[in-house]
């Protein structure tokens, strides 16, 4: 599990850390004071298209893992976990908002046609002339 943090803000990576505060190993954001992997930030950015909604979805995820906590009370003292689940879900939007709600590049096939030897579709002459697998596709990628 590899951290790195240059700390000069010239990669996506390091961008996406400070922002976190997610600078220093073995003391992370995440419950049990856990960082992120560099390949799950690099994973990130490369999903979201942007380090920014990067963050974001960091920010979301940070949410859900603190979320699972209670809030304890002992006596006199007591710990509001809950609230640092609030604060991270608090950021994420203002995040989300900033830089945009799109999440996850989705791939998207406007549609297909069967075309071998069992299909409807097209004659049987047309499945050898089609391709050395029998099959064509026609992928459209759509307009934003």
């Amino acid at each position: 599990m590899a951290v790195t943090y240059v700390g000069d803000l010239s990669t996506d990576r390091d961008r996406v850390r400070f922002h976190l505060q997610d600078t220093v190993e073995d003391s992370g954001p995440r419950p049990g004071d856990k960082n992120f992997t560099d390949a799950e930030i690099d994973g990130l950015v490369d999903a979201e298209g942007t380090w920014q909604r990067a963050v974001a979805a960091a920010l979301e995820a940070l949410a859900v893992g603190w979320g699972k906590y209670a809030d304890l009370s002992v006596g006199p003292r007591k710990e509001s976990l809950s609230q640092i689940a609030k604060r991270y879900q608090e950021q994420a939007e203002s995040w989300r908002e900033a830089y945009g709600r799109e999440t996850m590049r989705r791939a998207y096939v406007a549609g297909q046609i069967r075309v071998d030897g069992y299909s409807d579709d097209v004659t049987s002459d047309d499945v050898a002339a089609s391709s050395e697998y029998g099959s064509n596709f026609e992928y459209v990628t759509p307009k934003a």
